[in-house]
């Protein structure tokens, strides 16, 4: 027997990173927005003793659908040998966690979801049933929020972003906020961002990213020309942009732009 689970992504709506913590890893202040990935994941039980995990696309280092399940037996889940094959339509390096939502889709079939801040940042969230949420710590502390989710259109370049190397560029700038003034402005952003133009949203990558890639001033700007953009940015780490809209319009998207989901 074969089972097809589909899979979601993440979009950050704001992201602001606070410190570095002694472990390496970043503590953070973000709203998340959970956003259909178009992944799909096949999953049967091996016939050998191992894992079997594969992917349309070329992935360096451990899939971290085989870091979950690794991590999840580790911590006591009986899950058999399994093969596993991940049909990507989201391409890694685009800030989305579609990664990440791939492997909380495996911990969630397994029942596994407590170990889901073990495994990646972005994948408790993606764990949860939560659509928009105040995300802090790496990723374990989910605030919910109510009061309206956002819709919109993500635009994804032809360049990708390695996320260790824009952690390392920006822990040499220094980081700009600390947590309370982060909450407060997240809070205060999402709550105005109803009817009205908000503009660039904060993400603390994109100081980072816009000296690598200046097309992303060209992203913005058609956004803001298309007047019916109440707010813009960038996700994650990148290379996505999108773009929060107040109704639905025609972009003509210049030639760099390789993919575009609406959420």
């Amino acid at each position: 027997m074969r089972l097809i689970l589909p899979t979601f992504a993440k979009l950050n709506l704001t992201l602001r990173v606070i410190n570095k913590r002694p472990d390496g890893y970043h503590n953070i202040v973000s709203t998340f927005l959970r956003i259909p990935s178009g992944d799909v994941i096949y999953i049967s039980e091996a016939s050998g003793r191992n894992d079997i995990v594969t992917t349309n696309i070329n992935i360096t280092g451990e899939n971290i659908v085989a870091k979950a399940l690794r991590v999840a037996r580790e911590n006591g889940f009986k899950i058999p040998p399994l093969n596993v094959k991940i049909h990507k339509s989201v391409p890694p390096g685009s800030g989305l966690g579609a990664g990440s939502g791939n492997a909380a889709a495996v911990l969630q079939l397994f029942g596994a979801e407590k170990i889901a801040s073990k495994v990646g940042g972005d994948v408790p969230f993606l764990c949860s049933h939560v659509n928009i949420a105040l995300v802090s710590g790496i990723g374990e502390h989910i605030e919910p929020l109510k009061e309206h989710e956002p819709h919109g259109v993500i635009v994804i370049p032809d360049w990708q972003t390695e996320t260790k190397g824009a952690y390392e560029e920006l822990d040499a700038l220094g980081f700009p906020v600390d947590t309370m003034l982060a909450r407060v402005e997240m809070r205060d952003i999402y709550r105005a961002n109803v009817g009205r133009r908000v503009g660039l949203l904060p993400n603390d990558f994109l100081k980072v990213l816009i000296k690598q890639h200046p097309k992303y001033n060209e992203l913005f700007k058609i956004f803001e020309d298309s007047g019916a953009a109440d707010a813009w940015g960038i996700t994650g780490s990148g290379s996505a942009a999108f773009a929060v809209l107040r109704e639905s319009v025609k972009f003509i998207w210049p030639d760099y732009v390789k993919h575009v989901l609406y959420f």
